[in-house]
């Protein structure tokens, strides 16, 4: 329907793919936008981008699959509301954190993220990277971690002094949160 992640696989540079395993069950409404880690040599933590159908709502599920994404299981609801939906950008840290960059479309609107001590199981409540969006339309974060250790969240977005949308970034410390 909609959309259903998976997991697959290239070992040519991606001129060829295998499939390994859905990510998840078919959803009513839409199961989309990935953003997956390497927590162990076959160990993978998933999170993606859920609706279902006649929810008001979307949020943000967070699966594992300990045979290197042949088989995937439920572990959480990482983000329990992102207002309309945002897909979630995901990261390692070095210090084996994983951490959760997502916007939340909905008042307060703005970039947040969440952490996870345990591979995913459970999730800290959220830490604002900023809360001055001017609407709903901003989000779809991509997020890399420095040589210093900072990480960088670029995402769309717009403030409340107009409706112009742009690429903005946010800096930030994850070993201070």
């Amino acid at each position: 329907r909609e959309g259903r992640p998976f997991a697959a696989r290239t070992t040519d540079g991606g001129l060829t793919w295998k499939f390994l395993g859905f990510i998840g069950p078919e959803p009513s409404g839409y199961s989309i936008m990935p953003g997956t880690v390497r927590v162990g040599p076959a160990d993978l933590v998933s999170t993606v981008r859920v609706r279902e159908a006649n929810e008001g709502k979307s949020w943000i599920d967070a699966y594992a699959s300990h045979d290197d994404g042949k088989t995937w299981t439920f572990l959480t609801r990482a983000v329990p509301d992102t207002g309309e939906g945002n897909p979630p950008s995901l990261l390692r840290l070095a210090d084996g954190r994983l951490a959760l960059v997502y916007g939340h479309r909905d008042e307060p609107f703005g970039m947040f993220a969440v952490f996870s001590t345990d591979q995913g199981k459970t999730w800290s409540e959220p830490f604002t990277l900023r809360d001055d969006g001017g609407g709903r339309d901003i989000g779809y974060p991509r997020s890399v971690i420095g040589p210093d250790g900072k990480v960088v969240s670029t995402y769309y977005f717009h403030d409340r002094t107009g409706p112009t949308r742009y690429i903005a970034a946010t800096i930030w410390d994850p070993g201070t949160r």
